[in-house]
């Protein structure tokens, strides 16, 4: 079937290249120039043009200078005519209006927005095989020439030639490459010259970005037409195969143009063999839709292990909620070591704050007496006497330092212990929330709505109401809706057992059915193997005897040759008469017997098929009851969904 298809489709690509019929003997050229009978001198080779349209080039040739252009005389009104603006010889600039500015919406001075760009942008170099050294450092505050490797490097995935035996500036393709590519902002040669300074990093940071998604993107297209394998549905397919269609189509026209042949033989061979693949998926799908039919047996044994998966969920569920109770007890006592932390704190903070007032008190004394000092003259003994003041001054700073220093230290260690105590505190609640969202999967306990989530306020850490630190009350509130839930479920286990336990013997007598319908089948084909073989065997006997008669008759006619006796001949066209009737009866007779034994086993056979029928009726409508009522039990019990790492 696959290859009559592709056969029909080929017929109608055929008549896309006339030439090939009547021109077969000719060397075409790809030069458009021979087909019209034009000569033209032979040019220089030229290298690969750049996949990047040429947008804006004329705009990229250096400016004439002030002195290669013609002076303007000045004119004035009295001897000259004014020059119209419409016509006339005046130079049309190709340059297009200035647009406004666009206002980049993105928030590019936004801390989070830029580690979330450069960490896509790490993954995806990582992925490309990118041929430098990069780190997520290095993308914080790249230097210039990190910034033209990765811009050259991107760029290049789109178009290899990019910046290769080039002219130009680099700053001036990377600004042409991101207008081609429609970057609806503007890249100005002055950000790209200052790359490595922090004010310009964040908008390149943004340009390279829309670059990877771009290139991103392309890749996703040129993978959806190389693989016509992917498609969900017929429609799809169809639609996959119009484009490709079309593709060959533009190809095969533009080779046509060309007049060469092997391109346009090979459009048409890639062609049929993607319509090939296509029938061929196609066959696949429709042998995976056989295949589904042979699943139903094995959920049926999967219902034999919905029992277990049910009991080992409630257990689950039991534990936790015995660990929610659990946490209730563990949350009293931390908050009252918060609140001792806390007044520790506060009292270590205000001795830290008198010894700063004591110390500035004796550095504002310490630089009066120097000043004294500077100012006054002075004899041995006074200076001998301010020496040892001076030095009893330095020893009680000293101590004043060093006691400082042990209560900062003190105060520290403190405050270290109290985020730790904070820090237990949210992975308790956050180990019972999550808990919480695993238990508000079940049906019965989403239906309550109840608020049982906690959250911490570090705000009512002196309130002794703890619930109000945590947001929920746990003993009035929580175990009481939990417990109900319990008991509830324990009855709709029950009760689900026994309905289990009403689909099993439904189970069993389909299949005690399926069993004798099977073992009948057996007896039919059998019959029918044996009545195949007998009409064989007859069919072969017919087939000896017919070739004996005919090799008689050949012997008859030698004979008749030889004698050549008009009278014997007679006799022996008569004789050969007689025979030719008897067979001929003969034949009759039994090709009767051969069409009524026929018919017989066309009739056991047709029996057969309408019994194979009805029972693959009745097979599925039990099926699809077993099916239904599966589905209301579960509806009715509720999905239960516990992650497996939660399980173990």
């Amino acid at each position: 079937m696959p290859s009559r298809s592709s056969s029909s489709r080929r017929q109608t690509m055929a008549t896309l290249n006339p030439m090939s019929t009547t021109n077969s003997s000719r060397r075409q050229t790809i030069d458009p120039s021979s087909a019209v009978g034009s000569t033209s001198k032979s040019r220089p080779p030229r290298g690969r043009k750049s996949m990047i349209p040429s947008v804006g080039r004329e705009n990229l040739n250096p400016a004439t200078p002030q002195s290669a252009r013609p002076m303007k005389h000045s004119t004035s009104t009295g001897n000259h005519r004014r020059r119209s603006s419409i016509g006339g010889d005046r130079r049309q600039s190709l340059v297009p209006p200035s647009m406004p500015a666009r206002t980049d919406p993105r928030p590019l001075s936004d801390r989070s927005y830029q580690q979330e760009c450069a960490k896509r942008l790490l993954d995806f170099l990582s992925k490309s095989n990118y041929d430098h050294p990069i780190s997520p450092k290095s993308l914080r505050s790249p230097s210039g020439k990190d910034f033209m490797n990765i811009v050259t490097f991107m760029l290049r995935l789109v178009d290899p030639n990019f910046h290769k035996d080039s002219s130009m500036k680099v700053e001036d393709e990377i600004s042409m490459s991101f207008r081609a590519m429609g970057y609806p902002f503007t890249v100005s040669k002055t950000i790209l010259v200052a790359a490595g300074s922090p004010h310009s990093w964040s908008t390149l940071l943004a340009a390279l970005t829309w670059l990877m998604e771009r290139i991103e993107c392309m890749e996703n297209c040129k993978d959806d037409d190389d693989d016509p394998g992917q498609f969900e549905s017929v429609e799809e397919l169809e639609a996959k195969t119009d484009k490709a269609f079309f593709k060959y189509l533009s190809a095969a026209y533009t080779a046509f143009l060309r007049g060469d042949e092997k391109e346009t033989e090979d459009l048409e061979n890639a062609l049929g063999d993607r319509f090939e693949r296509d029938d061929e998926l196609i066959a696949q799908e429709i042998q995976i839709m056989d295949d589904k039919n042979g699943v139903v047996l094995e959920e049926l044994t999967e219902l034999e292990r919905a029992e277990e998966d049910l009991q080992h969920h409630i257990t689950r569920r039991e534990d936790l909620v015995q660990s929610l109770e659990g946490l209730g007890d563990v949350m009293t006592p931390m908050s009252d070591e918060l609140e001792e932390r806390e007044r520790q704190k506060s009292e270590l903070t205000n001795k830290l704050e008198e010894t700063n007032r004591q110390l500035e008190r004796v550095t504002s004394r310490i630089e009066e007496l120097k000043a004294s000092i500077d100012s006054q003259e002075l004899s041995v003994e006074d200076t001998m006497k301010m020496k040892n003041e001076l030095k009893g001054i330095e020893e009680a700073y000293d101590r004043t330092i060093t006691l400082r220093d042990q209560r900062r230290k003190a105060l520290w260690d403190i405050d270290d212990e109290l985020k730790k105590s904070w820090n237990d505190l949210e992975t308790v609640l956050s180990d019972y929330n999550a808990q919480l969202s695993e238990l508000n999967l079940l049906p019965l306990v989403s239906a309550k709505s109840i608020n049982m989530r906690a959250s911490l306020d570090k705000a009512a850490v002196d309130d002794a109401d703890t619930a109000k630190l945590i947001g929920v009350d746990l003993v009035s509130s929580v175990i009481p809706a939990l417990s109900s839930s319990k008991q509830q479920y324990n009855e709709k286990l029950s009760e689900s057992k026994w309905k289990y336990q009403e689909a099993l013997d439904k189970l069993e007598s389909s299949e005690e059915g399926f069993t004798e319908s099977h073992d009948k089948l057996k007896i039919i084909d059998a019959k029918i193997g044996k009545c195949e073989e007998t009409l064989q065997a007859e069919r072969n006997a017919n087939d000896g005897k017919l070739a004996v008669r005919v090799r008689e008759a050949l012997s008859m006619e030698t004979r008749v040759a030889a004698l050549r006796d008009p009278v014997a001949l007679e006799e022996q066209m008569a004789q050969y008469e007689r025979q030719c009737t008897e067979l001929e009866s003969l034949r009759q007779k039994h090709e009767e017997q051969n069409i009524a034994r026929k018919r017989d086993v066309s009739g056991e056979i047709q029996r057969a098929c309408n019994a194979i029928m009805e029972y693959d009726e009745r097979c599925s409508k039990q099926i699809s009851e077993i099916h239904k009522y599966r589905n209301d039990v579960e509806g009715a019990m509720g999905e239960l969904n516990v992650p497996e790492n939660r399980l173990s």
